[in-house]
């Protein structure tokens, strides 16, 4: 479906009736699931597993993930766990590879940074999804209504009218 996402009711700016409001809080209940399954997957090496329970154990402080966030979850501490390794190898044997022409032997940017930039761009777009950096996070924050000040004028108006 074509056209704008829809916003909690809480940070919706639209004008909308008050049993629209109440329907689409009544909705957005509904949408609360449970984190009773949000268990690291088997297949997970122990540092995806590792981050898996920092993540999970983090993220209920605040309650932000649920049983439906289990799969971009494993899919972000998997990336994670590969780009560990990936690091580790390349500090290892360097920044620089070498390849082989026919005619010459040169240096060239080793393989692995290719593969550790992938990983980052996994980790970053789960990372998102997920609402594990700060600035993800801001945007799931429910602002407060501030009370507005009446304007000095009605108050001088509403003065009058009771002197």
């Amino acid at each position: 479906m074509a056209g704008r996402t829809r916003k909690v009711v809480d940070i919706s700016t639209g004008k909308i009736g008050k049993q629209a409001i109440k329907n689409r809080q009544e909705q957005e209940k509904k949408l609360k699931l449970g984190r009773e399954h949000l268990e690291a997957p088997k297949w997970l090496s122990k540092t995806g597993r590792e981050e898996f329970q920092r993540v999970v154990t983090e993220a209920g402080k605040i309650n932000l993930l649920d049983n439906l966030d289990l799969g971009f979850l494993a899919i972000y501490c998997n990336a994670y766990s590969c780009y560990q390794d990936v690091t580790e190898k390349i500090s290892c044997n360097g920044y620089l590879g070498k390849r082989r022409t026919a005619n010459d032997v040169y240096d060239t940017v080793h393989p692995l940074l290719v593969v550790q930039e992938k990983y980052i761009k996994q980790i970053m777009q789960c990372s998102t999804k997920l609402g594990l950096a700060t600035t993800d996070r801001l945007k799931l924050i429910v602002p407060t209504k501030e009370e507005t000040k009446e304007n000095k004028f009605i108050e001088l108006i509403k003065a009058r009218k009771q002197g």
